[in-house]
């Protein structure tokens, strides 16, 4: 009778084991129902996930304002690239949106124009100073005047308006630059970029 206990007592133990090996999913850590698998997807494709403001809205965004941006007088007819400073882009939304991508990304596609120089924005500027205190015993008022001096700045602000009923939600994002003189603070550009998003109520919810 003890023997039989035994021998139940050890075939149950090893199902349980088996059951539970059957249930993990290689790479899962162990963890039940865990699905490693990670495929590429197209980068340029419009992303169409959520309403909220996402890498087709960056993209867009950065590429109409810097078309805009390069066909204005005071870039297509210098006589030299201007110097210019990106200042923070304000997010003045509902939602956290990383505002600096959207500046790296006019900056890298202005850059790439060859029409504009830019000089390292606030953030930065210490650091800049720092690399140049370790390979020059001293730094001139006229070399801090030349770092620090820029032709133009731009600023900006990211609003948006969302408004939703029992079917759907309407988001709107509206996204305006400034390019600006320093010296005098008149705005001499400015660009928006207006986009909508409409959705439609799931059987989940928003």
């Amino acid at each position: 009778m003890k023997m039989m206990t035994k021998t139940s007592l050890f075939l149950a133990v090893g199902a349980t084991a088996l059951l539970m090996n059957g249930c993990a999913k290689p790479g899962g850590a162990g963890m039940v129902g865990y699905d490693s698998t990670v495929k590429y997807g197209d980068a340029k494709a419009t992303e169409t996930v959520t309403a909220d403001f996402g890498s087709t809205d960056l993209q867009s965004t950065a590429e109409a304002m810097t078309q805009s941006l390069l066909e204005s007088r005071y870039i297509i007819k210098a006589q030299q690239p201007p110097k210019v400073r990106l200042r923070t882009v304000n997010n003045l939304t509902y939602e956290h949106i990383d505002t600096k991508a959207i500046t790296d990304k006019i900056r890298i596609k202005l850059l790439k124009s060859g029409q504009v120089r830019f000089l390292a924005d606030k953030a930065n500027l210490g650091e800049v100073s720092d690399e140049r205190d370790l390979t020059t015993t001293a730094t001139t008022k006229a070399d801090l005047k030349s770092m620090t001096d820029s032709d133009y700045i731009i600023t900006g602000n990211v609003r948006s308006i969302k408004k939703a009923n029992d079917t759907v939600k309407d988001v709107y994002y509206n996204i305006s630059l400034e390019l600006v003189d320093p010296q005098s603070g008149e705005i001499l550009w400015a660009d928006e970029k207006e986009i909508r998003k409409v959705t439609s109520k799931s059987s989940v919810g928003w």
